[in-house]
């Protein structure tokens, strides 16, 4: 079924409505048929129409742990309490969506409760690459990624904690965007609060252009200086593949390797282990009620990761909060004559359920968690090996404004 852009989406919506509607229906059908509930947890097409907006006729989907009021959002579990819930108001960023424009057509699945980073779920079925066969979508917003990876939507929304946007973007093919945390979480079920961002997937260059100006209500050219960045490559964490076509990516773009290598370096390890004590502290505090009648409906690996905040010793929690000190207080001073930084995202691309294992989670968290624990933005550009298999580049920026990933993306039109 052949893939539509959002100006094509916004075409049809003004020459066709009814045929909008009709192909709305039938890819959302078509994805249901080739991936079950995998993909797509509820739809809305019966109350979905092309409205007036800057986004009039892009239908998209929403992560299921942001609330459209009337439904439930199920965050992919089979929690009684979740289920039989209908929410009674939508999520900021659905009510922005309208204001916009925008059609909300679906729902979409996810690591339960968002934590993982694989697009496993033993309730629902795991979330199969777009393209390879047999291999993962990455998560925990996978749904959100397959549906655009393959075709189905131009647009959705997900939530990216410790790398949940960034990584299935990476791994798909696709455009993605990380905001901060509290920017639009409004109306989204917390994994941890300190940490979650809303952001989103496009399939291409030119859609992530339009979501942007769209979003912050942008015409034309948005920069006004050169922008100053440079990258961070540490080779021995990835692929020698991985290594070598990021590196020639970046050269294209004709980025500098930055000065602070060394001390960024020394970061990542201490990121990770300080993003694992405090977020699964925060878990904890919203799961422990549920857990103590309800541990069994949990995906034992969720269940897992939540209840070893109770086997934090004091030392690592201090030692934890010191890190997020360390690594804001990195980002700040290198933000003092920069606007970006460019590093990887993910050791190599697409793994076989079997090979998403607890080293390669680690090996990713390191690479992700430094702009989580600030707190950042970040832009994620794919980076293709071959015809099917991809990787990424985080582009992570010091504040939420559209100037500096417009750019970025200006940048990589030329490759």
């Amino acid at each position: 079924m052949k893939t539509q852009t959002i100006t094509e989406w916004q075409a049809l919506a003004v020459s066709d409505p009814k045929g909008w509607k009709q192909m709305l229906a039938a890819k959302i059908a078509d994805c249901i048929e080739k991936n079950g509930t995998s993909v797509i947890s509820a739809t809305m097409l019966d109350a979905c129409e092309p409205t007036s907006g800057v986004l009039s006729g892009v239908p998209y989907a929403v992560k299921d742990l942001f609330d459209v009021a009337g439904m439930p959002s199920h965050n992919s579990s089979i929690l009684p309490e979740l289920l039989e819930h209908p929410a009674n108001n939508s999520a900021d960023l659905v009510k922005r969506m309208a204001e916009l424009g925008g059609s909300c057509a679906v729902k979409t699945q996810m690591n339960e409760f968002a934590y993982g980073l694989s697009g496993e779920n033993p309730h629902y079925g795991d979330c199969a690459h777009p393209h390879l066969e047999g291999c993962l979508s990455g998560g925990s917003s996978s749904g959100s990624a397959h549906a655009v990876a393959a075709g189905y939507l131009p647009l959705a929304f997900g939530t990216d904690t410790g790398g949940s946007i960034r990584l299935p973007a990476a791994w798909c093919g696709i455009y993605g965007i990380r905001w901060s945390p509290h920017y639009f979480m409004e109306g989204g079920f917390p994994l941890a609060s300190s940490f979650d961002a809303m952001g989103w997937f496009t399939k291409t260059n030119e859609d992530m252009s339009l979501m942007l100006q769209a979003w912050f209500q942008q015409s034309g050219d948005v920069v006004d200086h050169t922008l100053r960045g440079g990258y961070f490559l540490p080779e021995e964490m990835m692929s020698p593949e991985t290594y070598e076509a990021i590196d020639r990516f970046l050269q294209r773009l004709k980025l500098s390797e930055i000065d602070e290598c060394d001390s960024l370096h020394a970061l990542l390890a201490k990121s990770q282990k300080a993003f694992n004590v405090l977020q699964s502290r925060e878990a904890l505090a919203i799961h422990e009620k549920w857990l103590e009648h309800s541990a069994a409906l949990y995906d034992p690996q969720v269940k897992a990761r939540i209840l070893r905040a109770r086997e934090w010793s004091d030392a690592e929690i201090t030692q934890a909060d010191e890190t997020v000190v360390l690594v804001r207080r990195w980002f700040s001073k290198y933000f003092e004559t920069h606007d970006f930084l460019a590093m990887p995202i993910c050791p190599g691309p697409s793994v076989p359920v079997g090979e998403a294992n607890p080293e390669l989670r680690e090996q990713t968290l390191q690479l992700t968690t430094p702009a989580s624990l600030a707190g950042l933005p970040a832009l994620t550009v794919p980076v293709w090996l071959d015809s099917a298999r991809t990787v990424g580049v985080q582009f992570i920026f010091k504040e939420v404004a559209p100037a500096v990933p417009a750019a970025i993306l200006e940048l990589c039109k030329s490759i």
